[in-house]
């Protein structure tokens, strides 16, 4: 089976950015999928997560749904012979939560974590999205992280040195 990577990190740390890059310039099949872009096909109600949830909360539930939707999708690539970048921010139970999921794929976790200064620039550079305070809860999340297996500090990379890095990582592209 092609294996499957978790990118997670906070915000603005790269995550779909490198997952395009490395898919369309590092392999030859390869899918993406966006937790954030599964959870929001969940429309009334719509939950976002936040680190200080509790793991009954409604919020949390959602994200654990999303997580199996990813998986599900993710199985069904590698079925058919695409490498899967999954792009979602965890923390180290929902990190386990896809390792249980994924148990018997060539799944591996990375943690991108660029410098919480880096992930403002960054923030910043894309115009409203979510707040500076709202931003240092996910990235506090993230550098607390211990569920993961490579982690880099993309701070001075650009996507495709990240992406290049990943590659390297991941072996060489498949046939």
């Amino acid at each position: 089976m092609p294996p499957i990577t978790l990118l997670t990190g906070p915000a603005a740390s790269g995550k779909n950015a490198v997952a395009h890059v490395y898919a369309t310039q590092f392999r030859q099949r390869c899918a993406v999928i966006d937790g954030d872009l599964v959870r929001w096909m969940l429309r009334n109600p719509h939950l976002a997560p936040w680190p200080t949830d509790p793991p009954d909360s409604p919020a949390q539930a959602q994200h654990r749904l999303g997580i199996r939707h990813c998986c599900m999708l993710a199985g069904s690539f590698a079925a058919e012979g695409y490498e899967v970048v999954i792009c979602d921010v965890v923390g180290d139970a929902l990190a386990r939560y896809y390792r249980e999921l994924l148990a018997g794929q060539d799944f591996k976790i990375v943690l991108l974590l660029p410098t919480w200064e880096e992930s403002l620039r960054r923030l910043r550079s894309r115009g409203p999205t979510i707040t500076e305070s709202e931003a240092a809860l996910p990235y506090e999340q993230q550098a607390q992280l211990r569920e993961y297996d490579w982690r880099l500090d993309n701070t001075a990379l650009s996507v495709e040195e990240a992406a290049r890095w990943l590659a390297g990582q991941r072996g060489a592209a498949a046939d």
